[in-house]
């Protein structure tokens, strides 16, 4: 026969406990977004500090906790993209791709897709702290970890602005897809400038932190459209590779 606990025997987990379970971001880590978006050289000030000056959520956490949600619902996302999977289908059509019995050419650019964006953020993670590992443009003697803590900070604001972003995807025509792609670019460079701007460089003069803050934001920019490039690539090789390509001729 079971006894019942005491009260003061069981253990109390909180709404905010339940939170980070649910969607890997608890209060905090709500707050330390907010914080980047507000007040981001308190939070890079804080990242100088062993624990986060005990405020803060690590801006690592941050990033995979948004790649986390955006991975749980990238079928909602990406599935209702028409113009993305039929830019998708349209490229395969034109390269001779065998469609199988009981298959449309959409259902394979929808599998394309969420294969790419499922490689994206596996690449990107892998090329930021590949960067943290060589990037000194600091304007301070930094260490490893305090880089990747810099770097994924400056990126955590633009991450947190993707739900926007693909619920516009979803809306988007086909023949806007690449300028939509372009804009995409073009705003996350802007708001990596401006959290790194107003963040980072605090030791150096405004025209250092412009040039710093705009350096930092092409690199990271233009890394994030390479990986994306690369993640086109293999998912395209690997489609071809299971279903075959017609024969010229």
């Amino acid at each position: 026969m079971s006894t019942k606990l005491p009260d003061d025997n069981v253990t109390r987990i909180s709404l905010d406990s339940m939170a980070e379970d649910l969607l890997g971001l608890n209060i905090r880590g709500l707050k330390s977004v907010a914080a980047l978006w507000t007040q981001p050289r308190d939070y890079f000030a804080a990242a100088r500090t062993p624990n986060w000056s005990d405020r803060y959520t690590p801006s690592i956490r941050l990033w995979l906790s948004f790649f986390a949600l955006f991975s749980a619902l990238r079928f909602w996302w990406i599935g209702g993209s028409q113009g993305i999977i039929g830019a998708y289908a349209d490229g395969f059509t034109q390269a001779g791709l065998v469609v199988p019995d009981g298959m449309t050419i959409e259902e394979i650019g929808t599998e394309a897709v969420l294969l790419v964006f499922g490689m994206v953020p596996i690449l990107q993670i892998i090329t930021m702290v590949l960067l943290a590992l060589v990037w000194g443009v600091w304007g301070e003697k930094t260490s490893i970890t305090q880089r990747q803590r810099y770097l994924f900070g400056v990126i955590v604001p633009s991450a947190s602005l993707m739900p926007i972003f693909l619920t516009v995807m979803m809306l988007m025509p086909q023949s806007l897809v690449t300028v939509f792609g372009i804009g995409l670019a073009v705003g996350s460079f802007f708001v990596d400038f401006q959290t790194s701007y107003r963040g980072l460089f605090t030791e150096v003069s405004r025209f250092g932190r412009i040039w710093r803050a705009a350096l930092v934001s092409a690199v990271i920019v233009t890394l994030n459209v390479l990986t994306s490039l690369v993640a086109q690539i293999g998912g395209i090789i690997y489609i071809a590779s299971k279903y075959g390509v017609a024969p010229a001729g």
